[in-house]
């Protein structure tokens, strides 16, 4: 009988050089992630004659060797056990050619040196601390290096000038270390300006951001009802198994962690609820938040005046709701749609709105989710009937009648 084994194929590594060039943004990301890794605190990038150069105070390069091991990232277990390196390296800057040097040692790597060609390591005759990048690329700019460099915990700077750095989360922040992970929920006028930016450098609706140890994965989730709140997930040391997707290493990938997180989220979501204290969630949520020990207060009352819900703005005529008018005294249009058809509610809203009566009558539109609040138990509506009164004449039969007189 066969077997079949898992290898990986020379003709991968032919292609180094186009697999993982990727954007300006993500070299950006990778080099400081690897400055990160070896415990740099300071990051200089220079703009010069066509090259960048890229320095970092961390504890340099141990092994030349691993510089071009496609997929052996050479940190410590620990190190690959949260952070899950994909042991990509220096392959961001292929087909460039780039010079490294660190620990009295240098490399100079190009062309087929990418591919296969063994690479000749070097003593430096002039050793630095820590380590040095040089490569040709397009100019590394404070406005593509700022978004990737203002969470990663370091001082960057690009010829000469910091880039900005801010914490990622506050001291509100909730600890989860089955996860690797801390959270915190705020409102979008909460956030800071870069977290904004962070989130829409992808999509427009993401409201999730996620500093993997600097490196921002942005993605949408609403694990509750209240659409407004923005979740802020920064992954500390711990074990995980969250993890990002390779080799574009942009998203998260969708395993039993990242559904543990989702969970994670909406309990989140539901301390932020019950410490903000008001909130428009369903029903079933206020119930969901009370299985999971918070106990919520009822949602705010949210319904509209006049019915008409579900017809295309504007209303025929306005319904008046009167200044302070109690929402207990108003009435409810029956939810059950087995007891009418759709012409009652219009003829509720236009029963209230040109009708005359002793108290104010004031139809409102509550949505059904939000049926075992308090507030939406209110009298209700089953059906309207209308009779044909005395008939008004047109203007044309107005005209011929007799005079008054």
């Amino acid at each position: 009988m066969g077997t079949i084994q898992a290898t990986v194929n020379a003709r991968l590594l032919s292609k180094a050089n186009r697999l993982f060039t990727g954007t300006l943004g993500g070299r950006i990301v990778e080099v400081l992630q690897n400055a990160r890794r070896a415990g740099a605190t300071e990051v200089q990038i220079t703009n010069q004659d066509g090259c960048v150069t890229v320095c970092d105070n961390g504890r340099g390069i141990d092994d030349f060797s691993k510089l071009l091991d496609l997929g052996g990232s050479g940190w410590e277990d620990s190190l690959e056990a949260s952070e899950d390196p994909a042991g990509v390296g220096v392959f961001c800057l292929a087909p460039r050619k780039v010079t490294i040097r660190s620990n009295g040692k240098m490399v100079i790597i190009g062309g087929d040196g990418w591919t296969g060609l063994p690479v000749t390591i070097l003593d430096d005759s002039e050793p630095v601390q820590g380590t040095v990048l040089r490569f040709e690329d397009e100019p590394w700019e404070s406005s593509a290096v700022d978004l990737n460099a203002v969470f990663c915990g370091m001082q960057v700077t690009v010829d000469g000038q910091a880039c900005p750095k801010l914490p990622f989360l506050s001291d509100r922040a909730m600890l989860h270390p089955e996860l690797g992970c801390r959270i915190e929920v705020r409102e979008s006028q909460d956030l800071d300006p870069w977290h904004h930016s962070c989130e829409r450098r992808q999509r427009y609706c993401d409201n999730v951001l996620v500093s993997f140890h600097g490196q921002m994965v942005a993605l949408s989730c609403h694990p509750v009802g209240e659409h407004g709140l923005h979740y802020l997930i920064d992954m500390t040391d711990e074990p995980t198994g969250i993890r990002l997707m390779l080799p574009a290493r942009t998203c998260l990938v969708e395993n039993e962690a990242f559904e543990a997180l989702k969970q994670a989220l909406e309990l989140e979501a539901f301390r932020y609820l019950q410490h903000r204290g008001h909130h428009r969630l369903p029903y079933k949520e206020h119930l969901r938040a009370r299985e999971l020990g918070i106990d919520l207060p009822e949602a705010e009352p949210t319904y509209t005046v006049g019915l008409l819900g579900h017809s295309d703005p504007p209303d025929p005529v306005e319904v008046v709701m009167p200044k302070d008018f109690p929402l207990a005294k108003c009435y409810r249009l029956d939810p059950n749609p087995e007891l009418g058809d759709e012409s009652d509610e219009a003829n509720v809203h236009l029963l209230a709105a040109l009708g005359t009566f002793e108290s104010p009558f004031v139809p409102v539109y509550i949505h059904q989710r939000y049926d075992g609040y308090s507030w939406a138990k209110l009298p209700t509506i089953g059906k309207v009937e209308l009779s044909i009164g005395e008939r008004t004449p047109s203007p044309r039969h107005a005209a011929e009648l007799p005079p008054f007189g």
